[in-house]
């Protein structure tokens, strides 16, 4: 079988015509040292070598903080104009683009999301070829989410090798015909592999709710947030709403929420369904580990290994995993 072909010494060019298709954004390091997602200015090169960025995709989607309603005493409530621009992101790995698709399952479903949808739409997915390091978990617990893309580059001898996964890609493909070349090759298998997976049923029960296991790790746990925050699937927000000064106006916002903090359980009067840390620790496993609502039975862990890098107390939820999901000591 003949494969797509796109030369090292053709990258930039490359590069150049997605941009006629759209806003490229891909990891670039900044100054500060840290990776993210940001605009690829002509010139610069995307950090391919790294393994993961601090925040995931998902500030495309759900930014981590919008309006969602403005209120005006003469016009009622009124949504957001939403301007959705053809945004192309280029570089992601296979756990990230899981991560997106679980959020199309949450938020694109029999009601979906509007802005969210919009948002979407105009998204451009162009996947790369990755190597799990130490922190990576994808190779470890599979997952039944696919990492799905328009386009997909893996890094070979001399270059990459290209491939469709849409329409949009197939179209892509056309538009790059003038450097796509094709040749026999031998792909390795990549790390796409791990995800779109039928998963057995947990070895377990349902989890021990006296929660001796989730007490050891409340006790180190600072309750920062940290791990949902660059989570590529933790969706949870708080919807605020402030009252103009002139006593006829309001915006209503939604903000980022975190599970682990203990006002996001708290409901009127003060009550809480979550007092406990080891009861919020819980309840944030098994959302990761087995999934919750009308994704349950779902994991929404893709084993990016961001929590991991980002806990300042080095907790580490895998080897519980490794013992409630599958069983082993």
């Amino acid at each position: 079988m003949r494969d797509s072909v796109i030369a090292t010494h053709d990258f930039e060019q490359f590069l150049d015509l997605l941009r006629r298709q759209g806003e490229l954004h891909a990891p670039l390091r900044g100054e500060d040292g840290v990776l993210r997602f940001a605009l690829l200015a002509p010139g610069r090169q995307p950090d391919l070598a790294a393994v993961r960025t601090l925040l995931p995709p998902k500030k495309y989607l759900l930014h981590p903080q919008e309006t969602i309603l403005t209120y005006q005493a003469d016009t009622d409530y009124r949504e957001p104009r939403i301007a959705a621009t053809p945004l192309i992101l280029f570089g992601l790995h296979p756990c990230d683009l899981a991560g997106i698709d679980y959020l199309d399952r949450m938020f694109l479903g029999d009601d979906p999301e509007p802005v969210y949808a919009a948002r979407r739409s105009s998204l451009t997915l162009i996947g790369t070829s990755c190597t799990p390091d130490e922190l990576c978990s994808c190779h470890i617990h599979h997952s039944p989410l696919r990492a799905a893309c328009d386009l997909f580059l893996q890094q070979i001898e001399g270059g990459f090798a290209v491939s469709s996964g849409s329409s949009r890609g197939d179209e892509l493909l056309r538009a790059l015909g003038e450097i796509i070349a094709e040749r026999e090759l031998t792909i390795p298998e990549d790390t796409r592999r791990f995800f779109g997976r039928q998963l057995p049923p947990p070895t377990g029960s349902e989890l021990d709710p006296d929660l001796p296991d989730w007490r050891e790790l409340a006790e180190k746990c600072l309750g920062c947030g940290a791990c949902s925050i660059c989570c590529p699937t933790c969706a949870c927000f708080d919807v605020l709403e402030f009252g103009g000064l002139d006593g006829s106006s309001a915006e209503r916002l939604r903000r980022w929420d975190n599970c682990l903090f203990k006002s996001h359980a708290e409901v009127a009067g003060g009550m809480t369904f979550q007092k406990d840390r080891a009861q919020r620790f819980r309840y944030r496993y098994r959302h990761k580990y087995r999934g919750f609502g009308q994704l349950k039975g779902i994991p929404s862990c893709v084993g990016c290994g961001r929590c991991r890098a980002a806990c300042p107390a080095g907790l580490d939820l895998r080897p519980l995993a490794e013992r409630l999901e599958r069983g082993k000591p």
